[in-house]
């Protein structure tokens, strides 16, 4: 990976083979600052010492801070104003199944487990870690008969614990391109390269990125046989969000991707990756094609409601604090009214 700095726009460019592009332009983070404890400050602290520790010291040693962090987190459970351990009860409450307890502690398990095979996959590569992540044969032969009847496919994924280290394995069976909002620093986003080199990936990162251009690049991939797998969780606020019903109640997701999908009548498929530790299983939803926007996100978004409540332990925005409040809000309007949430599907 090489950089350059961009000295007309006060920028930095990127050069990476794991770049679909072959580089990416990131803005100069200097003017941008954080408060002392935000999510995006602290990441920036922690990812860079981890990333050190991983090339520098064994697993056992790397693996050290994940574990401090994990037990200082089951204690901070039973601290009031855990929104986590809120949001835990509110799932546990709304699908019925498993306590609030158990669910946090699988999460952390959870997170553990892919720090883990991260730090395999860099260690030991690529091979070691493909055998982690399962997909059935039966899928694999669907989605490549979709993808060789229709030209392309776009994967609807969430931001579960273990997404990106699947893409391993999802890249493995596929010809494939990652769609991935950058980090905002560079540090991070050279870390983030590091990881996609050694997972033998194409990625396609769009912070920042001329919508025109991205949108361009997107409908050739789409045309030449390939799947194409891009996050779709995200609450959006915007005015291109796309309302959706989801816990009996309207949420905007983004709706870029069944657009494209639409407009080139390709198939989107969701997926889920249900977290076993270390261990991953990867769970492949119906196809759907159809020009309707709205149609293919909620089609998407009853897919993701299920399987949150079915496993959400192994969903990563159990922490993000859009969905936190929005979980808290639906479980108590819902608790103890016997209002069904699940449907029979």
């Amino acid at each position: 990976m090489k950089t350059r700095p961009d000295q007309a726009t006060d920028s930095e460019i990127l050069h990476s083979p794991a770049l679909y592009l072959g580089s990416v332009k990131l803005a100069n983070p200097a003017t941008r600052r954080a408060a002392l404890l935000s999510g995006t400050r602290l990441k920036g602290v922690a990812f860079p010492v981890l990333h050190w520790l991983i090339r520098h010291t064994p697993r056992q040693i790397a693996l050290l801070p994940a574990h401090l962090v994990g037990a200082l987190l089951r204690l901070r459970y039973w601290v009031p104003g855990y929104r986590l351990r809120a949001a835990c009860r509110a799932v546990a409450g709304l699908s019925g199944q498993g306590s609030a307890h158990e669910i946090h502690r699988r999460f952390l398990a959870n997170a553990l487990g892919v720090i883990d095979n991260f730090i395999r996959l860099h260690q030991q590569g690529r091979r070691s870690v493909l055998a982690r992540v399962q997909i059935d044969d039966h899928d694999v032969q669907r989605l490549q008969g979709l993808i060789a009847e229709h030209g392309g496919l776009v994967l609807a994924v969430p931001h579960n614990v273990a997404s990106a280290f699947s893409a391993v394995q999802i890249g493995h069976c596929f010809d494939m391109l990652l769609v991935a909002k950058n980090p905002r620093t560079a540090t991070r986003t050279r870390i983030a390269l590091d990881f996609y080199e050694r997972m033998n990936l194409s990625v396609l990162m769009v912070r920042g990125g001329n919508p025109f251009e991205l949108s361009r690049t997107l409908f050739s991939v789409l045309r030449g046989g390939k799947l194409v797998a891009a996050t779709l969780d995200n609450l959006d606020r915007s005015a291109n969000a796309v309302p959706v019903r989801m816990f009996g109640e309207t949420v905007g997701l983004p709706g870029w991707a069944a657009r494209i999908a639409g407009r080139l009548q390709v198939p989107l498929v969701p997926a889920w990756f249900r977290s076993h530790g270390r261990d991953v299983r990867v769970v492949m939803g119906s196809a759907i094609i159809d020009k309707d926007v709205r149609t293919v996100v909620q089609h998407y978004a009853d897919f993701l409601q299920r399987r949150i409540l079915e496993d959400p332990a192994s969903w990563a925005y159990l922490a993000d604090k859009h969905w936190q409040a929005l979980l808290a809000r639906v479980y108590a309007k819902h608790s103890g009214a016997g209002i069904p949430l699940v449907d029979d599907q």
